[in-house]
């Protein structure tokens, strides 16, 4: 296992000598990069905050080595999305740092939505059901929440909480710092639902069930994904069925994420003759490094293929 491998990069950490005059700053841990982005953005210099997922890795299927081990020494607050995305950020962070760590999970608070059948389709329902409980159309909670800008302003007032109980000096800071990021995100709210509107075609399929946070708030359609189960391939029966829904809906382009393999989606857009676009869920890369960039680059891509 990487973690006994890891519990020697942590002693060395923990023993790194610092300016006995110089008041530490309390370390945060942050699972992925849209909430990694918005809460250094708070945090200003009151707070060390660290990201624990790479850009470009999957949130979905996360192993992180010693050295991703090591950067979470001495965290004093854990940020996760929740809602049985990144389970992993606990145990990493609490395994370093120490059981005494509190963990906010922002998903669920912030009403979180169930992804519809067309997002999970019949074999990803089929097992997230509890066992003996009857067919249902809805699958679990969608974990996804910072793709919709309106609940992230309240992401933003979570991380405001979260942080001033931490660090009750640096409370106005975090404060005038966190009107401002939700500032900016309304006004990036208000141009994608501009933006939208001027759309022609409204039918999307996803690569896995992503989007749906960003459908439901700009009155987009998901008619299928094409990874029920992020990284897991699908069954050629599955692949039928997303067919029969590009069919049956008109759908006119097709979705993959840069964080998963896209031989899937290629297959699917060759054979149904739809082109293959590439959206960013996660984003942290090139391009792609501030919250508003991600949901602008993904806005403009979905623009290039419905407009």
């Amino acid at each position: 296992m990487r973690y006994l491998t890891a519990l020697l990069l942590l002693c060395t950490a923990c023993n790194t000598k610092t300016d006995p005059g110089v008041k530490p700053k309390a370390r945060v841990a942050v699972s992925i990069f849209p909430l990694f982005d918005l809460a250094r953005r708070v945090a200003g210099d009151r707070l060390d905050v660290v990201l624990v997922l790479p850009p470009g890795r999957s949130e979905h299927s996360y192993d992180p080595t010693p050295k991703e081990m090591a950067k979470v020494a001495d965290a004093k607050l854990g940020v996760s999305v929740g809602l049985q995305m990144d389970e992993w950020l606990e145990r990493i962070v609490k395994g370093a740092a120490g059981q005494g760590v509190t963990i906010v999970q922002l998903g669920p608070k912030l009403n979180p939505r169930k992804m519809t059948h067309d997002e999970v389709g019949d074999e990803a329902a089929d097992e997230a059901r509890p066992a003996g409980e009857a067919e249902h159309h809805h699958g679990p909670q969608d974990p996804h929440f910072w793709l919709d800008p309106v609940r992230t302003q309240q992401a933003v007032d979570l991380l405001v909480d979260a942080f001033t109980t931490l660090d009750k000096e640096g409370a106005a800071g975090f404060r005038q710092r966190g009107d401002a990021i939700k500032a900016s995100i309304a006004t990036l709210h208000q141009s994608i639902e501009a933006r939208v509107k001027t759309w022609t075609h409204k039918t999307i399929v996803t690569f896995h069930g992503s989007m749906g946070y960003y459908a439901e708030r700009y009155g987009l359609t998901i008619a299928a994904v094409i990874e029920p189960f992020p990284g897991r391939e699908p069954t050629a029966k599955y692949l039928t069925e997303v067919l029969a829904a590009l069919k049956k809906t008109n759908t006119v382009a097709l979705f993959s994420e840069p964080q998963l393999e896209k031989r899937p989606a290629q297959v699917i857009a060759d054979q149904a003759k739809v082109k293959l676009f590439e959206i960013d869920p996660v984003g942290g890369t090139a391009g792609v490094d501030t919250y508003e960039k991600l949901l602008g680059h993904d806005t403009d891509v979905l623009e290039q293929a419905l407009k």
